[in-house]
Protein backbone atom coordinates (compact mmCIF):
# COMPACT_ATOMS: atom_id res chain seq x y z
CA UNK A 1 0.00 0.00 0.00
CA UNK A 2 3.07 2.57 0.67
CA UNK A 3 4.50 2.27 -2.69
CA UNK A 4 1.62 0.95 -4.87
CA UNK A 5 2.29 3.46 -7.42
CA UNK A 6 5.89 2.16 -8.17
CA UNK A 7 6.87 -0.81 -10.44
CA UNK A 8 7.90 -3.63 -8.78
CA UNK A 9 12.03 -3.27 -9.80
CA UNK A 10 11.74 0.16 -7.83
CA UNK A 11 9.93 -1.68 -4.42
CA UNK A 12 13.18 -4.11 -4.99
CA UNK A 13 15.06 -1.01 -4.54
CA UNK A 14 13.50 0.04 -1.68
CA UNK A 15 14.63 -2.94 0.41
CA UNK A 16 17.61 -2.12 -0.35
CA UNK A 17 18.11 1.51 0.14
CA UNK A 18 15.82 1.37 3.72
CA UNK A 19 17.85 -1.46 5.22
CA UNK A 20 14.74 -4.18 5.07
CA UNK A 21 15.57 -7.75 4.46
CA UNK A 22 12.61 -8.46 2.12
CA UNK A 23 8.68 -7.38 1.33
CA UNK A 24 5.29 -8.65 2.10
CA UNK A 25 3.91 -8.69 -1.24
CA UNK A 26 0.60 -8.06 -2.23
CA UNK A 27 -0.75 -9.67 -5.50
CA UNK A 28 -3.31 -6.37 -6.47
CA UNK A 29 0.02 -4.37 -6.47
CA UNK A 30 -0.99 -2.72 -9.47
CA UNK A 31 2.61 -3.09 -11.83
CA UNK A 32 1.80 -6.69 -11.32
CA UNK A 33 -1.93 -7.13 -11.03
CA UNK A 34 -3.17 -5.00 -14.47
CA UNK A 35 -1.44 -7.54 -16.73
CA UNK A 36 -0.68 -10.49 -13.42
CA UNK A 37 2.93 -11.23 -16.15
CA UNK A 38 4.46 -13.68 -14.21
CA UNK A 39 7.89 -12.95 -15.62
CA UNK A 40 7.66 -9.75 -13.50
CA UNK A 41 7.73 -11.31 -10.34
CA UNK A 42 11.21 -12.33 -11.00
CA UNK A 43 12.96 -9.29 -9.48
CA UNK A 44 11.01 -9.65 -5.94
CA UNK A 45 11.33 -13.20 -5.39
CA UNK A 46 14.56 -13.19 -3.16
CA UNK A 47 12.82 -10.11 -1.53
CA UNK A 48 9.29 -11.39 -0.70
CA UNK A 49 9.09 -13.09 2.99
CA UNK A 50 5.33 -13.44 2.51
CA UNK A 51 2.67 -12.71 -0.26
CA UNK A 52 -1.30 -10.91 1.29
CA UNK A 53 -4.42 -12.16 -0.68
CA UNK A 54 -6.04 -10.05 -2.53
CA UNK A 55 -9.01 -7.80 -0.89
CA UNK A 56 -10.11 -5.10 -2.64
CA UNK A 57 -13.81 -6.16 -4.09
CA UNK A 58 -13.59 -9.13 -2.81
CA UNK A 59 -15.38 -11.24 0.36
CA UNK A 60 -15.50 -15.03 0.61
CA UNK A 61 -18.90 -14.96 2.93
CA UNK A 62 -20.40 -12.74 0.14
CA UNK A 63 -24.46 -13.30 0.20
CA UNK A 64 -23.62 -12.84 -3.69
CA UNK A 65 -22.07 -17.06 -4.69
CA UNK A 66 -20.62 -14.85 -7.65
CA UNK A 67 -18.02 -12.67 -5.52
CA UNK A 68 -17.56 -16.24 -3.30
CA UNK A 69 -16.93 -17.98 -6.59
CA UNK A 70 -13.90 -15.00 -7.80
CA UNK A 71 -12.70 -14.56 -4.34
CA UNK A 72 -11.45 -18.37 -4.25
CA UNK A 73 -10.25 -18.42 -7.70
CA UNK A 74 -8.75 -14.98 -7.04
CA UNK A 75 -6.96 -16.32 -3.95
CA UNK A 76 -5.94 -19.60 -4.92
CA UNK A 77 -4.53 -18.21 -7.90
CA UNK A 78 -2.95 -15.99 -4.79
CA UNK A 79 -1.20 -19.13 -3.58
CA UNK A 80 0.43 -19.87 -6.75
CA UNK A 81 2.20 -16.54 -6.51
CA UNK A 82 3.39 -17.15 -2.55
CA UNK A 83 4.86 -21.60 -4.13
CA UNK A 84 6.64 -19.63 -6.82
CA UNK A 85 8.33 -16.92 -3.85
CA UNK A 86 8.62 -20.32 -1.70
CA UNK A 87 7.29 -18.15 1.48
CA UNK A 88 3.76 -17.64 3.53
CA UNK A 89 0.69 -16.54 2.10
CA UNK A 90 -1.63 -14.72 4.28
CA UNK A 91 -4.89 -14.61 4.00
CA UNK A 92 -8.21 -12.51 5.30
CA UNK A 93 -11.32 -14.27 6.51
CA UNK A 94 -14.32 -11.81 4.81
CA UNK A 95 -16.91 -9.46 5.66
CA UNK A 96 -20.50 -9.23 5.81
CA UNK A 97 -21.85 -6.78 3.12
CA UNK A 98 -24.24 -5.40 5.54
CA UNK A 99 -23.08 -3.23 8.67
CA UNK A 100 -24.75 -5.95 10.57
CA UNK A 101 -23.13 -8.57 12.87
CA UNK A 102 -21.94 -11.81 11.03
CA UNK A 103 -24.63 -14.70 10.95
CA UNK A 104 -24.36 -18.59 10.71
CA UNK A 105 -24.64 -18.58 6.93
CA UNK A 106 -21.96 -16.24 7.08
CA UNK A 107 -19.48 -18.60 9.24
CA UNK A 108 -20.38 -21.51 7.11
CA UNK A 109 -19.28 -19.50 4.10
CA UNK A 110 -15.93 -18.30 5.73
CA UNK A 111 -15.18 -21.98 6.81
CA UNK A 112 -16.16 -23.45 3.45
CA UNK A 113 -13.67 -20.84 1.72
CA UNK A 114 -10.67 -22.02 4.47
CA UNK A 115 -11.20 -25.61 3.75
CA UNK A 116 -10.46 -25.48 0.35
CA UNK A 117 -7.95 -22.79 0.81
CA UNK A 118 -6.25 -24.91 3.43
CA UNK A 119 -6.13 -28.51 1.53
CA UNK A 120 -5.09 -26.60 -1.76
CA UNK A 121 -1.93 -25.25 0.61
CA UNK A 122 -0.83 -28.46 1.25
CA UNK A 123 -0.42 -29.82 -1.77
CA UNK A 124 1.49 -26.97 -3.07
CA UNK A 125 3.73 -26.97 0.06
CA UNK A 126 2.26 -23.54 1.22
CA UNK A 127 1.68 -21.82 4.88
CA UNK A 128 -1.24 -20.35 5.24
CA UNK A 129 -1.54 -17.33 8.17
CA UNK A 130 -5.19 -16.25 8.95
CA UNK A 131 -4.57 -12.55 9.84
CA UNK A 132 -7.16 -10.83 12.61
CA UNK A 133 -9.89 -8.18 10.92
CA UNK A 134 -10.79 -4.91 11.79
CA UNK A 135 -12.85 -4.28 14.50
CA UNK A 136 -15.92 -3.42 11.81
CA UNK A 137 -19.03 -4.90 13.43
CA UNK A 138 -19.12 -6.93 9.95
CA UNK A 139 -15.92 -8.60 10.02
CA UNK A 140 -14.99 -12.35 10.79
CA UNK A 141 -12.18 -13.01 12.61
CA UNK A 142 -11.86 -9.45 14.19
CA UNK A 143 -11.08 -11.41 17.62
CA UNK A 144 -8.47 -13.73 19.21
CA UNK A 145 -11.05 -16.38 19.65
CA UNK A 146 -12.16 -16.99 16.63
CA UNK A 147 -9.10 -16.23 15.30
CA UNK A 148 -7.44 -18.96 17.36
CA UNK A 149 -10.37 -21.20 16.62
CA UNK A 150 -10.26 -21.00 12.46
CA UNK A 151 -6.20 -21.26 12.51
CA UNK A 152 -6.45 -24.46 15.06
CA UNK A 153 -9.38 -25.58 12.65
CA UNK A 154 -7.82 -25.43 9.37
CA UNK A 155 -4.02 -25.61 10.34
CA UNK A 156 -3.28 -22.16 9.49
CA UNK A 157 -0.45 -20.16 11.11
CA UNK A 158 -1.49 -16.52 12.64
CA UNK A 159 -0.68 -13.10 11.05
CA UNK A 160 -1.14 -10.54 13.96
CA UNK A 161 -1.52 -7.40 13.19
CA UNK A 162 -0.93 -4.64 15.74
CA UNK A 163 -3.24 -1.94 14.41
CA UNK A 164 -6.60 -4.30 14.16
CA UNK A 165 -6.16 -5.52 17.41
CA UNK A 166 -4.94 -2.58 19.66
CA UNK A 167 -8.84 -1.31 18.05
CA UNK A 168 -10.28 -4.38 18.80
CA UNK A 169 -9.06 -4.35 22.22
CA UNK A 170 -7.06 -7.75 22.82
CA UNK A 171 -3.97 -7.18 21.53
CA UNK A 172 -1.89 -8.90 24.66
CA UNK A 173 -4.45 -11.92 24.01
CA UNK A 174 -2.29 -12.91 21.31
CA UNK A 175 0.80 -13.92 23.34
CA UNK A 176 -1.14 -16.50 24.80
CA UNK A 177 -0.88 -18.62 21.13
CA UNK A 178 3.07 -17.20 20.06
CA UNK A 179 3.91 -20.48 18.87
CA UNK A 180 1.09 -20.47 16.15
CA UNK A 181 2.05 -16.22 14.83
CA UNK A 182 4.41 -16.77 12.16
CA UNK A 183 4.33 -13.03 10.75
CA UNK A 184 3.53 -9.82 12.97
CA UNK A 185 1.94 -6.93 10.83
CA UNK A 186 3.11 -3.55 12.40
CA UNK A 187 1.58 0.16 12.54
CA UNK A 188 -0.55 2.45 14.53
CA UNK A 189 -3.66 4.15 13.07
CA UNK A 190 -4.96 7.70 12.09
CA UNK A 191 -8.53 8.92 12.99
CA UNK A 192 -9.61 6.81 9.70
CA UNK A 193 -8.13 3.50 10.93
CA UNK A 194 -5.41 3.47 8.56
CA UNK A 195 -2.01 1.93 9.04
CA UNK A 196 0.46 4.89 9.62
CA UNK A 197 4.14 4.42 11.96
CA UNK A 198 4.19 2.39 15.05
CA UNK A 199 6.90 4.75 16.42
CA UNK A 200 4.81 7.30 17.84
CA UNK A 201 2.27 4.96 19.60
CA UNK A 202 2.68 3.77 23.04
CA UNK A 203 0.12 1.11 22.34
CA UNK A 204 2.29 0.16 19.58
CA UNK A 205 5.31 -0.85 22.04
CA UNK A 206 3.84 -2.24 24.61
CA UNK A 207 2.56 -4.29 22.50
CA UNK A 208 5.79 -5.36 20.18
CA UNK A 209 7.36 -5.55 24.10
CA UNK A 210 5.40 -7.74 25.29
CA UNK A 211 5.69 -10.31 21.94
CA UNK A 212 9.43 -9.84 22.40
CA UNK A 213 9.16 -11.13 26.22
CA UNK A 214 6.80 -14.18 24.97
CA UNK A 215 9.37 -15.05 22.94
CA UNK A 216 8.93 -14.01 19.22
CA UNK A 217 11.12 -14.44 16.57
CA UNK A 218 9.39 -14.82 13.48
CA UNK A 219 8.50 -12.06 10.59
CA UNK A 220 8.19 -8.32 11.48
CA UNK A 221 6.27 -6.69 8.57
CA UNK A 222 6.35 -2.70 8.60
CA UNK A 223 2.40 -1.91 6.98
CA UNK A 224 2.15 1.36 6.08
CA UNK A 225 -0.80 3.43 3.77
CA UNK A 226 -0.11 6.05 1.97
CA UNK A 227 -3.51 7.24 2.36
CA UNK A 228 -2.83 8.22 6.22
CA UNK A 229 0.37 10.11 4.68
CA UNK A 230 -0.91 12.54 2.33
CA UNK A 231 1.63 12.57 -1.18
CA UNK A 232 4.76 11.93 -0.48
CA UNK A 233 8.21 11.25 -2.56
CA UNK A 234 9.78 8.38 -3.58
CA UNK A 235 13.06 9.95 -0.26
CA UNK A 236 10.04 10.47 1.91
CA UNK A 237 8.94 7.41 1.61
CA UNK A 238 11.80 5.86 2.23
CA UNK A 239 13.24 8.11 5.14
CA UNK A 240 9.80 6.82 7.00
CA UNK A 241 10.72 3.14 6.32
CA UNK A 242 13.72 3.53 8.00
CA UNK A 243 12.48 5.41 10.70
CA UNK A 244 10.53 2.67 11.67
CA UNK A 245 13.00 -0.24 11.01
CA UNK A 246 15.23 1.64 13.53
CA UNK A 247 11.66 1.45 16.45
CA UNK A 248 11.91 -1.84 15.74
CA UNK A 249 15.55 -2.95 16.03
CA UNK A 250 15.61 -0.42 19.41
CA UNK A 251 13.39 -3.14 20.47
CA UNK A 252 13.75 -6.34 18.94
CA UNK A 253 17.96 -6.36 19.23
CA UNK A 254 18.35 -4.78 22.84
Amino acid sequence: MFFYEYPLEKIAEVCELSGYDGVEFWIETPHYWMDRDVKKLEVLKKYTKSVHCAVLDLNPCSVNEMIREVTLKTNLSGLEIARFMECHYIIHAGKRSASREPVTEDRIASERYFRVISKAGKIKGVEILLENSEPGVNYLCRNYEEVLENARKFYFGITFDVNHALRNGDAERYAESIEMIKNIHVSSYDVNGRHVGGRFSDGVSSILEFMKNAGYDGLITVELDDLGYGKMSFHDKLRELENEREFLEKIFRN
